[in-house]
């Protein structure tokens, strides 16, 4: 009876905000809980339609269901509402289950799958199996980018179209479009990344391994824009250098621009009716210049909170950049807005955890590094903070951007390489995230935990068992009715986890 109660409070208190208000806030996105990998075109990761299940003033416990078969490699999961739950895996090629890239509709009574569809066998044709991404837009239909095809599915796994993208100077083969991003108009944005030619590792992998290899740097990244009703290409770019973090899309006094990084800088693209304004540089008018310190390296996705660029540093190894990281993670908050010089009119930087040291199986394992930080920044623009993680020194710190800079509120040790999931109303957010157990070393850990934690304080609300390893480079998914799921790496099971209030201990 109580778990009813709770499911019913859940479904009455997603449904306080109308569909039509959430679809205004968050077009083109399809308005469900969640339609997008970090929610809005945005990638804050902040998901208010999720609840927290526990108590935060007493002790709290987990229950653990895992689905009845195996889904390999998942890697995110959209729903159109809680009874519509899809999931999009099999993209890392360098575990063996991993075939290419999947859709499966999964019953959220059972945990299996309603239908499952493949959409290709990597290992197959030899192609580069590396994880794209699934999203639902507000036409309904589903959307999955993986190598270089872009497919769009019916809700009932039916493909509507499927076509092949340009790959730039990149072999077919080895060419990967990590993921998109959609204007409110509903054009997609989409670039590439590269395996060098010839190299044979498969997966992630392959982004670092190729150049210890001996392989060449691959060339530059481009990027294009797509109709989503017809999936043709609209126009492409080639950025100034091979870019690694997913585009990031944002909308500032009226004008569309997508957000990236590069190994020197930051730099934006403003795009108008679905064409680039500019194909030689990018745009001209916001130049924030070299955002690095000496030593450190390429940053992840670009996160906007209100009218800032948010990112941190030291994001991955890339081939023009084999040194392990030898300086501390900055955390990087850059106005939207800029000077007629261009150079933007407020910049700020901070290093919350360079006075943490990294144990020395970590460094051993890294080459000597300092810091390493795979995921981007969660934000909550609604506070002003800004949620952050370094793999090496194994911590995570919530910083406050003030009219003076970025101040650190709290930072408590916990090893994760996945992104930070944000949920709950404005007044109860949650922090919920992985943590790689002492002794085990980041994607080579055999188990993770699951924390959640007060994103205000910092202060650990419930905990999980260890469970099998999560696919790396992804996040806890929030789920409806106080639930989230759980991506397994190998062999690939997909958990389903509860928090509740524990019961009261008899005196």
């Amino acid at each position: 009876m109580r778990t009813l109660l709770m499911s019913i409070i859940a479904v009455l208190s997603v449904a306080v905000a109308p569909a039509h208000a959430i679809a205004d806030q968050n077009r083109p996105w399809f308005p469900s809980l969640m339609s997008f990998e970090h929610y809005d075109s945005g990638r804050t990761h902040l998901f208010e339609q999720a609840r927290f299940g526990g108590s935060f003033g007493r002790r709290n416990q987990v229950e653990v269901r895992t689905a009845p078969v195996l889904y390999p490699t998942g890697y995110n999961m959209v729903y159109l509402n809680p009874r519509e739950v899809f999931l999009y895996g099999g993209g890392y090629g360098n575990i063996d289950d991993a075939t290419g890239a999947f859709v499966a509709k999964v019953d959220p009574d059972t945990l299996e799958p309603i239908w499952y569809r493949p959409l290709i066998d990597t290992q197959q044709n030899g192609e580069w199996n590396y994880p794209g991404v699934l999203s639902i837009l507000n036409d309904g239909n589903l959307y999955v980018i993986f190598g270089y095809r872009l497919a769009k599915l019916d809700r009932d796994g039916n493909l509507i179209k499927q076509v092949e993208l340009p790959t730039g100077e990149g072999l077919p083969e080895d060419t990967s479009y990590n993921g998109f991003d959609a204007l409110p108009d509903g054009t997609l944005i989409a670039k590439t990344v590269y395996r060098p030619q010839g190299c044979p590792v498969q997966g992630p992998p392959a982004l670092f391994q190729c150049g210890l290899l001996g392989y060449p740097t691959p060339p530059p990244s481009i990027m294009i824009s797509i109709d989503p009703r017809t999936l043709e290409v609209i126009d492409h770019v080639t950025l100034p250098a091979p870019v690694g973090g997913r585009p990031t899309t944002a909308r500032f006094h009226g004008k569309d621009y997508v957000y990236l990084v590069s190994p020197q800088t930051a730099f934006r693209y403003e795009i108008k009716k679905g064409h680039f304004t500019t194909h030689d540089n990018p745009d001209p008018s916001w130049q924030p210049g070299n955002i690095y310190t000496s030593g450190q390296s390429l940053g992840s996705a670009v996160v906007i909170m209100n009218d800032w660029f948010v990112v941190q540093t030291n994001g991955s190894s890339v081939q023009s950049n084999l040194q392990p990281t030898q300086a501390p993670l900055s955390v990087i908050a850059i106005s939207q807005a800029a000077g007629p010089d261009g150079v933007p009119t407020r910049q700020f930087s901070a290093q919350p955890f360079a006075n943490l040291p990294v144990p020395s199986y970590i460094a051993q394992a890294c080459g000597g590094c300092t810091s390493w930080a795979p995921m981007s920044v969660s934000v909550d623009p609604t506070h002003n903070l800004i949620y952050t993680a370094d793999s090496a020194p194994g911590a995570i710190a919530a910083l406050e951007l003030t009219s003076k800079g970025l101040r650190t509120v709290w930072t408590v040790l916990q090893r994760t390489t996945e992104f930070l999931t944000l949920i709950g109303p404005r007044s109860r957010r949650v922090l919920v995230g992985t943590e790689i157990p002492p002794g085990q070393v980041p994607l080579g850990n055999d188990s993770d935990f699951v924390v959640w934690r007060d994103a205000q304080t910092g202060d650990e609300l419930a905990r999980t068992q260890a469970l099998p390893a999560m696919t790396s480079g992804t996040m806890i998914q929030p789920y409806y009715f106080g639930k989230m799921f759980y991506m397994g790496l190998d062999p690939g099971n997909l958990i389903e986890l509860t928090v509740e209030p524990a019961p009261a201990t008899r005196r």
